[in-house]
C-alpha cells in the first residue's frame, strides 16, 4: 500500500513543528515547508528520520510570494508523486493599535493568512488523491473582538473560516476541507502574564492549549470521513462564553 503524504506549511517551528511531528509518528511522508527557519527545519527533519521510517522533504518559500503556493505543491509532487493531506499552518500575527496599522502590514497579513491558503488549496486540489483532506489553521480570534490591536489578524482568520465552508462545498465529494480554531496556544511574548491570566478565567478547562492539542484535533479531522466544512474549536471550551 502506498504511503500517505502530508504537506505542512510553516512546519519548522512552534505549532507547525508539532503538526509535522504528529504526521511522522503516524507513518506519513511529509513535505515540511518553512519560510526562513532552515536550521529548525533541518534539525526537525534529522530528528524525525532517525526515529521513524519516513521521508521528509524540506521546501523553503516565502509564503507571501504570489507564486509560492504553486511552487510548494510542485515540489511536493516532485518529491513524492502524490499528496493526501494539506495543512496550512503558516500564519502571521502583527500586534498594533488600530490607528497604527499600515497598508503594507494589512497586505502582508492578508497575503500570508488568506491569499496563500486559498491558492495553496487551488493548486493542491488539482493533484491530490481522491479522499484527500485539507485543514486550515484558523483562530478563536476569528469569532471574538477582544483584542483591537490584532485587527488584520482577526479579519483574515474570519475570512478564512468562510473560505473553508465555500471550498468544502466546491471540492466535495472528492476532497474534504475543515479547519481548527486554536485558543491560547504558545501565547506571543507581547502578552503580559496578567492578560493571560485574565484570558484563562474564561476557559472552562482552566489552562492554555499545547501544540499537541492542535495536532490531535487535526488528526481527528483527517480521520473523520464524514466531516467536512467545519471549524473545530480547540480552545478549552472558551467558545462557550460567546
Amino acid at each position: 500500500m502506498a504511503r500517505r503524504v502530508a504537506l505542512v506549511t510553516g512546519g519548522a517551528r512552534r505549532v507547525g513543528a508539532e503538526i509535522v511531528r504528529s504526521f511522522a509518528v503516524r507513518g506519513y511522508d511529509v513535505v515540511l515547508h518553512h519560510g526562513s527557519s532552515p536550521d529548525a527545519a533541518n534539525a526537525l527533519t534529522a530528528e524525525l528520520q532517525r526515529a521513524h521510517d519516513v521521508r521528509i522533504e524540506i521546501v523553503q518559500e516565502d509564503i507571501a510570494d504570489v507564486h509560492a503556493p504553486q511552487r510548494i505543491i510542485d515540489a511536493a509532487m516532485r518529491a513524492f508523486g502524490a499528496l493526501d493531506v494539506v495543512v496550512s499552518s503558516a500564519s502571521v500575527m502583527m500586534m498594533h493599535p488600530f490607528d497604527a496599522v499600515t497598508p503594507d502590514e494589512w497586505d502582508q497579513t492578508s497575503a500570508i493568512n488568506l491569499r496563500a491558503p486559498f491558492f495553496l488549496m487551488q493548486a493542491a486540489a488539482r493533484v491530490m488523491r481522491d479522499g484527500g483532506v485539507i485543514v486550515q489553521l484558523s483562530d478563536h480570534l476569528a469569532f471574538e473582538a477582544i483584542f483591537p490591536h490584532l485587527i488584520p489578524h482577526q479579519v483574515t482568520k474570519s475570512a478564512l473560516t468562510q473560505l473553508v465552508r465555500t471550498t468544502a462545498s466546491a471540492f466535495a465529494p472528492r476532497l474534504r476541507v475543515n479547519a481548527v480554531a486554536p485558543g491560547l496556544v504558545l501565547p506571543p511574548d507581547e502578552l503580559s502574564d496578567e492578560t493571560i491570566e485574565r484570558f484563562l478565567r474564561d476557559v472552562p478547562l482552566g489552562r492554555s492549549g499545547t501544540p499537541l492539542d492542535v495536532a490531535q484535533a487535526i488528526h481527528f479531522l483527517v480521520d473523520a470521513p464524514y466531516v467536512t466544512g467545519i471549524v473545530l474549536p480547540v480552545d478549552g471550551g472558551r467558545h462557550l462564553r460567546r
